[in-house]
């Protein structure tokens, strides 16, 4: 009965987000502390491995200064890269949103229409679930299609973690594997997001 309980909940879910429903999504997930986490855990990957990143992107000043300079970049300016990431949510579950002309015009509106190609693109297949009393993990396989979106994206597994409420309630906790993420997740940034995008990063 629990396991087919997280199940609808996964399912809810991924309704939420195709339709853009950000009331029902957020009965499943606190954004700002999902968010928050993972961005710390992110920031934390980014700056144990920035050597290797930097010998791969040479190119990308991110990397260039080191871990301890990584890090003091992420701590100062992370709210304003919170702020951008959250505001791009809004905007999607906005459904009345008003696509720019470019992103100069509008970068937070630009990156939303981006982001919802990018959402068309994919597909969601739950490979295996895990309950044990109030916990789950869910491995799912997200997949692109043909576009180029899709192609971008290529094909990643997820490990999602829940904790069952008191009221029976499924809420995601984490990504289980972000770390070993962040590399096929950076390598797919880099090769998309061009350069003069960064001046979107400084609203």
């Amino acid at each position: 009965m629990k396991e087919e309980n997280f199940k609808a909940t996964l399912e809810k879910m991924r309704t939420a987000i195709n339709e853009r429903d950000y009331e029902k999504l957020i009965q499943h997930v606190d954004v700002k502390k999902f968010l928050d986490e993972g961005y710390d855990e992110a920031t934390d990957e980014l700056a144990n491995r920035c050597a290797e990143f930097h010998e791969l992107y040479p190119h990308d000043l991110f990397f260039k200064f080191g871990s301890r300079i990584l890090r003091f970049y992420n701590d100062k300016f992370r709210g304003v890269h919170l702020g951008f990431v959250t505001r791009v949510m809004n905007a999607y579950f906005d459904k009345n949103l008003t696509p720019p002309k470019n992103f100069a015009a509008n970068p937070i509106n630009f990156s939303t229409v981006e982001l919802s190609k990018l959402l068309r693109a994919l597909s969601s297949e739950i490979k295996k679930i895990h309950v044990e009393n109030d916990r789950a993990v869910a491995e799912i396989k997200i997949s692109g299609d043909n576009s180029f979106y899709g192609k971008i994206f290529g094909a990643l597994d997820f490990k999602f973690e829940f904790v069952e409420n008191s009221a029976g309630v499924w809420k995601l906790k984490r990504i289980v594997n972000l770390r070993e993420l962040v590399p096929p997740v950076l390598d797919m940034a880099e090769r998309f997001w061009p350069s003069d995008w960064d001046l979107g990063i400084k609203l």
